[in-house]
């Protein structure tokens, strides 16, 4: 674990001096994002177009699959506390290689819904296992300054990889949609190389206290500021939920845009990510705290939603992704920065998991709600962005609330860090 002196009440920019481990991960996490990055967007489009499923059944499932997700991060939190991170990096993944073959031959052979069903449900649980610890072992080796920067870079890697996956898979889908699950089995059998052979184990939990029962559930509970943040990024969680699988179905499956369109406006955000990342964590680290830019950035999230109440063309697509990539710049690395600052050094990945199972819950919501108000309102589609929009406003409101509570926890959790001995 890193342990480094620290001062100030803000996260640094320090990039150069971020550990190896990190740059391990982030490169596991482009070639992650490039293999298996088009596969979220496409999905709901094989369940409407492939096999005919109702807006409501797809909303249905793909909120299932977000509770299914996040309850498995929260029991994989708790057991990469219990045996270190690179067991579960490694070996989770293997079954992911055939869930993903399974889903391609499911596609090209469309006659075997349930198998497609099983497979894509197999592949949510393979991931989530993986989730809390990759977090997790960011936070094992970056100082509480650092933290954000070594979050940055994660982001960064994998924005790379959805730079050009998405827009691989859009190539891909005009050739058939099962193709795009091929490549994700493939590229898997490389990630598991490279976590296999490079990665190193960066949490040892016999140096540290063991996570007895009940501890944890006390332990969060008790945190005020943790449990506002938690209950903030719920309803995050269910507008943010309308920029994934809403917007693919409202693009591809009502306005009847072409695949290719959808390969663009990723690959925008991909590239997005990778330019203006780095100068906004140094405005970031600069200026104010990461409560409020996370408020900032609500507010980039609405105005890129309002741009969808126009005609959907190509520029429109492109100008609504590139307004709220500024957004998710802003929200996206600042989530984990946050959860492992406060944490317990003991409970970083079940932390992880407890945000994530909660949170889960907009989520669900937003999939299913999202859906059903995109088929009500689908003659009057700019009606639905608008009240998201407004959302998102609020929720910006809520996070620069509570920007003044963060930086007196931050604070304390720096001081804490200051008189540890340095291992």
């Amino acid at each position: 674990m890193y342990i480094g002196k620290t001062s100030g009440d803000n996260y640094s920019y320090n990039i150069r001096n971020l550990d190896r481990g990190v740059w391990i991960l982030g490169a596991t996490r482009f070639i992650r994002a490039f293999g298996r990055g088009s596969t979220f967007i496409f999905v709901p489009l094989i369940f409407i177009i492939t096999y005919h499923i109702s807006f409501i059944e797809t909303g249905l499932f793909l909120g299932s699959a977000t509770l299914l997700m996040a309850v498995i991060q929260y029991f994989s939190g708790i057991l990469t506390d219990k045996i270190g991170r690179r067991v579960i990096l490694v070996y989770s993944q293997i079954p992911a290689v055939f869930l993903y073959l399974l889903i391609y031959y499911s596609i090209a052979v469309p006659h075997y819904f349930l198998l497609l069903l099983a497979s894509w449900f197999g592949t949510i649980i393979i991931n989530s296992i993986q989730y809390p610890a990759v977090q997790a072992a960011v936070a094992d080796v970056t100082s509480v300054h650092d933290r954000l920067s070594g979050y940055t870079i994660m982001r960064i890697m994998a924005n790379l990889g959805i730079a050009i996956g998405p827009l691989m898979g859009a190539i891909l889908a005009s050739y058939g949609l099962q193709y795009i699950f091929l490549v994700s089995s493939i590229v898997t059998v490389v990630e598991i190389f490279m976590l296999y052979y490079l990665m190193k184990e960066t949490y040892n939990p016999r140096e540290h206290a063991s996570l007895k029962r009940g501890e944890l559930t006390k332990s969060y509970s008790r945190d005020r500021f943790f449990v506002i943040f938690i209950v903030i990024g719920i309803i995050l969680g269910f507008f943010m939920r309308q920029r994934g699988s809403t917007f693919t179905v409202y693009t591809i499956y009502i306005q009847h845009l072409p695949f290719l369109y959808l390969g663009y406006v990723w690959a925008l955000n991909g590239f997005l990510v990778v330019i203006l990342q780095f100068p906004l964590l140094r405005m970031m680290t600069k200026y104010g705290n990461s409560m409020l830019w996370r408020g900032v950035g609500s507010l980039f999230y609405a105005v890129g939603f309002l741009f969808l109440t126009y005609t959907p063309t190509l520029g429109i697509l492109l100008a609504f992704m590139a307004i709220s990539t500024f957004g998710e710049d802003l929200v996206s690395p600042t989530t984990q920065s946050i959860i492992t600052t406060i944490a317990p050094d003991n409970m970083r990945g079940s932390y992880i998991g407890v945000y994530n199972l909660y949170t889960s819950i907009g989520g669900f919501a937003g999939a299913i709600i999202g859906m059903y108000l995109l088929f009500v309102l689908e003659n009057v589609s700019a009606t639905y962005w608008i009240y998201i929009a407004l959302g998102s406003v609020i929720v910006g409101g809520m996070y620069v609330s509570i920007s003044r509570l963060f930086s007196k926890r931050f604070s304390t959790v720096v001081k804490e860090e200051s008189v540890q001995p340095q291992t």
